[in-house]
C-alpha cells in the first residue's frame, strides 16, 4: 500500500528517479514536484517507523537475549501507536493530494480559459489592424482631395480679389444713382396715397353693394305672398348676386393683402435706402469715426416671445460700445447716434420689435404675417449721454428668421 501510494504516476515517478528525458509542461512540472515531495514524506515517515522497530527489537536483545513478558506488550503499544500515526498522516497527505489535484484542474481550467481568450484578443487586433489601414488609406485619400480642393480655392480666391475691385468701383458709382432713386421713391410714395383713395372707393362700393342686397331682399320679402314664380326668380338672382359679391369681396381682400405688403416693402426700401445714403454721406464727411457697431444673430427661434433680442454675432464693434453677451449698446461717449434694426417675422408669424433707450422705447419695426418671412424696419437718430444703454426688445409676436449670414441685425453709429 505504501509502495502504491509513492509510485501512483508511474511515468512521471520513473522519469524523475531514472532521469529519462522528456518535454515536460507547466501541469506535468507541478505534479512532478508534488509526487517527489509526497514520495519523500511516505520514505521519511517508513524510516522512522522502522527506527523504533529497531529500537524496540534492540531492547529485547540487551535483555542478554531472555525474552521477557513486558517486552513484547510495549513494543506492541508503541508499533500500534506508530501505525496509527502513519496512518493520520498518510489521510493527512491524501486530503492534501486531492486538495492539490483539484486545484491542478482548476489551474488547467483557466490556462484553457486564458488560451481562448489569448486567440480571441489576437482576432480582434488583426481585426482593429485591417480597419485601421483601410482609415489611414482613406485619410490619405482625403489629405490628396483637400491638397487639391485648397489650390482650387487659393485660384478662387485670386479670382474674389479682383471681383472686389470691381465692386468698389461700382460703389462708387451708387452715390451718383442715389438722386435718381430718391425721386422714384418719392413716385411710389404718391402712388401709394393714390391706393388709399382706391381702398375708400372700394369700401364705398362694398357698402353700396351691401345695400342694393338689403333692398333686394326686401323686395322678396314683399312679392313673396302674390307671385311664386317670380320668387323662385328673384331667390336664383339674389344667389348669384351673393356669390358675386363673395368673390369681389375676397378679390378685393387679396388686392388689400397685396397693397399692404406692397405698402410695407416700400416702406422697407426707403429705410433701407435712407440709411445707405446716411452710410454714404458719413463715409465722406467723417473718416475718424470712433463708435460704430454691426451685430445679428445666425440661428431662428420660432418661441422667442419677450425680453431683449441678443444679436450674438458681431460684425463690426469700433469702441467696443456694444456688447453681444446682453444684447445691449452702452455710449462710451456722449454724442448723436444713429440706430437702424432689421427684423424678419417667423413663417407667418407676425413680428413686432423696439428700439429702445434706457427702458423708453422710441420706434417700432412691423412685420404683418400675410406672408411668410416678412421683414420690419426701422430708423432712429438720439442724442445720447456717455453711459446711455440702447438695445432692441419684444414688442409683440413671436419668433424670428435669419440665416448663417444674417437677415436680422441691429446697426449704431455716431454722427456728432
Amino acid at each position: 500500500m505504501l509502495f502504491g501510494l509513492m509510485f501512483q504516476n508511474k511515468q512521471t515517478c520513473l522519469q524523475y528517479f531514472t532521469g529519462e528525458p522528456k518535454q515536460l509542461d507547466f501541469i506535468d512540472t507541478w505534479k512532478l514536484e508534488q509526487n517527489k515531495t509526497g514520495a519523500e514524506m511516505l520514505v521519511t515517515l517508513y524510516i522512522l517507523v522502522s527506527m523504533v522497530g529497531v529500537r524496540s527489537a534492540t531492547v529485547s536483545i540487551l535483555t542478554d537475549e531472555i525474552t521477557q513478558n513486558r517486552t513484547n506488550p510495549i513494543i506492541n503499544e508503541i508499533s500500534a501507536k506508530n501505525v496509527d500515526v502513519f496512518r493520520q498522516l498518510l489521510n493527512q497527505e491524501t486530503i492534501i493530494r486531492i486538495n492539490l489535484v483539484k486545484n491542478v484542474h482548476a489551474l488547467m481550467k483557466d490556462m484553457l480559459t486564458l488560451q481562448e481568450k489569448s486567440a480571441e484578443t489576437e482576432g480582434k487586433i488583426s481585426r482593429l489592424k485591417t480597419t485601421t489601414d483601410d482609415e489611414i488609406s482613406g485619410l490619405k485619400k482625403q489629405i490628396e482631395f483637400l491638397k487639391v480642393e485648397n489650390t482650387a480655392l487659393k485660384n478662387k480666391t485670386a479670382v474674389d480679389e479682383k471681383e472686389i475691385m470691381i465692386l468698389k468701383e461700382n460703389l462708387e458709382n451708387v452715390s451718383n444713382t442715389l438722386t435718381d432713386v430718391k425721386v422714384e421713391v418719392r413716385f411710389l410714395s404718391i402712388t401709394v396715397f393714390g391706393m388709399n383713395d382706391d381702398f375708400k372707393e372700394i369700401d364705398e362700393r362694398f357698402r353700396e353693394l351691401e345695400n342694393s342686397t338689403k333692398e333686394i331682399e326686401d323686395e322678396v320679402r314683399m312679392n313673396d305672398k302674390s307671385n311664386a314664380a317670380t320668387l323662385s326668380d328673384l331667390e336664383k338672382r339674389h344667389l348669384a348676386l351673393i356669390d358675386d359679391l363673395k368673390n369681389i369681396t375676397s378679390s378685393l381682400q387679396a388686392d388689400i393683402g397685396e397693397y399692404e405688403t406692397n405698402q410695407l416693402k416700400i416702406s422697407a426700401t426707403i429705410s433701407s435706402l435712407e440709411l445707405f445714403r446716411i452710410n454714404q454721406t458719413l463715409t465722406k464727411c467723417d473718416p475718424k469715426q470712433k463708435v460704430a457697431f454691426t451685430a445679428g444673430v445666425t440661428s431662428d427661434s420660432s418661441t422667442w416671445n419677450s425680453g431683449t433680442l441678443i444679436f450674438n454675432s458681431v460684425i463690426l464693434n469700433i469702441g467696443n460700445g456694444y456688447n453681444p453677451s446682453t444684447g445691449v449698446f452702452t455710449s462710451p461717449v456722449a454724442g448723436t447716434y444713429v440706430f437702424y434694426v432689421t427684423a424678419v417675422e417667423y413663417n407667418k408669424q407676425f413680428l413686432n420689435v423696439d428700439i429702445v433707450l434706457n427702458s423708453a422705447s422710441k420706434v417700432r419695426t412691423y412685420s404683418h404675417n400675410s406672408a411668410a418671412y416678412q421683414t420690419g424696419t426701422n430708423m432712429v437718430v438720439l442724442n445720447l449721454q456717455k453711459g446711455d444703454s440702447v438695445w432692441v426688445k419684444h414688442s409683440s409676436g413671436t419668433g424670428y428668421h435669419t440665416h448663417s449670414v444674417p437677415l436680422t441685425t441691429f446697426t449704431g453709429f455716431q454722427i456728432g
